[in-house]
């Protein structure tokens, strides 16, 4: 009654108000842990009724009696899973907007096989002793055996799902938030079932009826087929688990992968096909990012570090699990990312995480409380600081300080510690414990953050405590110039709370995930999808946006245009939803032919000054206004979905108005971004000699830095970069690293990577 009741109280608490993912997870756990005692109980009790009636013991036989026992065992465990699944399911639909059938697949495919194999299992051990404690002893061994089986592949491996036959299944980190019922999870509780009646096999074989004990076999031949078959299929389904996707190996993994490269530092294994230059190109940036962190980190660990790659994030999930999520196991010296475009962004992330092992404590060579509890927040935060990112022209500290004066901010103070960490939005927390440990890093210098990486002491490590120190990073914070548009964007970046604080989390981004692939082909069911997202999150407002482009789709402008309205009003006084709203609009408006309509919005839209990539989006539809050679090629940028077409509307709109810069610009822009960087460079170069706004004359020359590199032109890099305007800090940091690979590659690889098809 125990886990009917807590199971059932579980509702209480966000994401299980439903029955979905954590709820059957918690009820798996729960009757994985304690089914067991009912089987005993179950045993000892039909042990008393056998010894008041010997004859009748004679007469029903083993394999009745151990199938009268396994029945009332799962009689009572698989009871107390309707409980908790009748009160969520009700739960769900009187106190919550949520659907409560979304995800209810994985309440019965995790509780339920949990349920009928520790019913089996403490069968099994009431049998196997008469005495109470022995049999609970034998059964937490078979959970211990159960748990090594599944930790191993974990620690030695390369995977981090977990499948358990008495606990369940784990598909990855939280971070991974669209769940759905996968071939993997099917072929495995379809081995906890088989496992389930092997055991009942095994118990009825040996089974002696008087005594009810476990003595010796007795041949029956039907029985042991049975027990035979099951066995059979349990070793082919572990024999094919790496197939199944229910484990993963090493071996196996770099045979599905298929391709192998080895650098000084670096054993790389990437997708089969992927194309020589590109892997060439790859290989450059792990000894360039292995270099920087050597500098910050002030060594690296011994041997090579192994980097697998993976083309999608649909062939990680199902190869090792966490689709969408990049890791490392730094005890094992590897990583694993995602095909993402060069340079690749959490690449440095992650190798700061592998790299900082050495000062690193317990096995995993992590940030650990007595080598045992892992402090997320230093782990993660270290690997932030070490990577210091600039993401839209602002550097990691002006993320910090726009968080705190929007008022987003969690207390650093809590994010360090054992568990505040876990209790936040990941890119608040990441960003803020990242900011801090930087700041103790350029302060008090590296190596001390690297002597705190290792138990998380700040007093003995700094001689001052903890409080002090995040005061003296919040005045720093506090005391940076930062203009609204900045702090607009901090609230635009970390307006999303953590999973556990938003409605029906699951449910939404399972959601998400089917309306955008919906978009395209069929929009009233994208539609609808995101009128459903907007029921259950109605303060987001991205679901409206969803609705006003499946409605432009499917030629109901009118409609569209009063969705976007209403957003409007709701997103008021909120400066970059308010920009955002307006681009919408007058995209709207330019479909339908207003022109001033959509004009004033893009002026609208401009004078909020949001963030550099609306100001040069509204400007460059602006400019389509103003001429009719620009707008057709300017439309196509951005409404076609073929890229051979953009390329060709812009190259035809320059034969009309070769000089236009704004059509120089694009061009250029989309010829970078197709990976034809020697091409593009003309084009930028024109559009810098033309009169664009200062936005755009700042990304024209960002981009031709880029291109440059990217076409193994280093003297345009240094020629650049040598007359640089003051764009901020965080221009100048990006910016600044193509020379400083420039440099590296020249003193490592002997100069540059020049693509083959370059026109130099």
């Amino acid at each position: 009654m125990a886990v009917a009741g807590g199971g059932s109280a579980l509702v209480f608490l966000p994401l299980f108000g439903v029955p979905g993912f954590e709820l059957g997870l918690a009820l798996a756990l729960a009757v994985g842990l304690l089914g067991g005692g009912m089987g005993i109980a179950a045993v000892h009790q039909a042990r008393g009724l056998l010894a008041a009636s010997e004859e009748e013991a004679r007469r029903d036989g083993p394999v009745h009696e151990a199938g009268r026992t396994l029945g009332a065992t799962l009689l009572l465990n698989v009871g107390v899973l309707v409980p908790p699944f009748l009160v969520a399911t009700l739960f769900a639909l009187v106190r919550t907007s949520c659907d409560p059938f979304a995800l209810v697949g994985f309440y019965p495919l995790l509780a339920v096989p949990s349920a009928v194999l520790a019913s089996a299992a403490g069968v099994f051990c009431g049998f196997a002793t008469r005495r109470w404690g022995r049999a609970v002893l034998l059964y937490l061994g078979l959970l211990l055996l159960s748990g090594l089986a599944t930790g191993l592949p974990i620690v030695f491996g390369p995977q981090v799902y977990a499948f358990n036959h008495f606990l369940g299944h784990l598909p990855g980190p939280l971070y991974d938030e669209a769940l759905a019922v996968s071939s993997s999870l099917l072929w495995f509780r379809l081995e906890t079932l088989l496992l389930a009646l092997l055991l009942w096999g095994v118990t009825a074989l040996t089974l002696e009826v008087p005594e009810g004990r476990l003595r010796r076999l007795h041949p029956r031949p039907g029985l042991l087929s049975l027990v035979g078959l099951c066995a059979a299929l349990v070793l082919i389904l572990e024999a094919r688990a790496t197939d199944l996707g229910t484990r993963m190996t090493d071996t196996a993994l770099a045979e599905k992968l298929g391709g192998q490269r080895e650098t000084e530092h670096f054993e790389l294994f990437y997708p089969r096909g992927k194309p020589r230059e590109e892997v060439e190109r790859l290989a450059r940036d792990m000894e360039f990012r292995y270099a920087q962190l050597s500098r910050f980190l002030g060594g690296a660990p011994e041997g090579r570090i192994r980097v697998w790659l993976y083309g999608s994030d649909e062939e990680k999930q199902a190869l090792v699990g966490a689709g969408r999520t990049q890791y490392a196991k730094p005890w094992r010296q590897e990583l694993h990312i995602n095909e993402r475009r060069f340079p690749h962004a959490t690449l440095k992330h992650e190798l700061a995480h592998v790299m900082a092992a050495p000062a690193g404590s317990g096995f995993f060579r992590v940030t650990t409380r007595f080598g045992v509890y892992p402090l997320m927040g230093i782990i993660e935060g270290m690997a932030v600081a070490a990577d210091d990112p600039v993401r839209g022209e602002l550097t990691l500290h002006e993320w910090a300080a726009g968080m705190r004066r929007q008022e987003l901010a969690p207390d650093i103070r809590k994010l360090v510690g054992p568990e505040g960490f876990y209790q936040s939005a990941p890119a608040r927390a990441y960003t803020l414990v990242g900011s801090f440990l930087r700041h103790l890093a350029d302060t008090y210098g590296p190596e001390k953050l690297r002597a705190v990486y290792a138990h998380g002491d700040f007093e003995s490590t700094y001689g001052r405590s903890l409080d002090a120190l995040a005061t003296e990073w919040e005045q720093m914070l506090d005391a940076l110039p930062l203009d609204e548009a900045a702090v607009s964007r901090a609230f635009q970046r970390f307006r999303t709370g953590s999973l556990f604080t938003r409605a029906c989390a699951r449910e939404v981004a399972r959601l998400q995930d089917e309306a955008r692939g919906y978009l395209a082909s069929d929009p009233q069911e994208a539609l609808e999808l995101y009128q459903r997202a907007a029921r259950l999150q109605p303060q987001e407002p991205s679901w409206w946006l969803g609705q006003a482009a499946a409605l432009e789709r499917l030629e109901r402008a009118d409609e569209a245009s009063q969705v976007l309205a209403e957003l409007a009003a709701q997103v008021k006084g909120q400066t970059a939803l308010e920009a955002e709203v307006a681009l919408a609009q007058a995209d709207a408006a330019t479909r339908q032919g207003r022109r001033e309509e959509a004009r004033s919005h893009l002026e609208r839209a401009l004078s909020l000054a949001s963030s550099p990539e609306v100001t040069r989006t509204a400007q460059v539809k602006r400019a389509a206004l103003d001429s009719e050679a620009r707008e057709g090629p300017i439309h196509a940028y951005f409404r076609e979905t073929h890229e051979e077409l953009r390329l060709l509307l812009l190259a035809r709109g320059l034969e009309q108005a070769p000089k236009d810069p704004w059509l120089h610009y694009l061009l250029g822009r989309r010829l970078y971004q197709v990976e034809a960087p020697a091409l593009a460079l003309p084009h930028l170069a024109q559009a810098l000699e033309g009169e664009l706004p200062e936005a755009l004359r700042r990304e024209a020359l960002r981009l031709r830095v880029e291109s440059a590199y990217l076409a193994g032109d280093c003297g345009t890099v240094r020629h650049e970069l040598g007359a640089l305007p003051d764009f901020g800090p965080g221009f100048r940091a990006s910016a600044t690293e193509w020379l400083a690979r420039c440099d590296f590659e020249e003193g490592v690889f002997r100069g540059p990577l020049v693509p083959r098809d370059a026109f130099r």
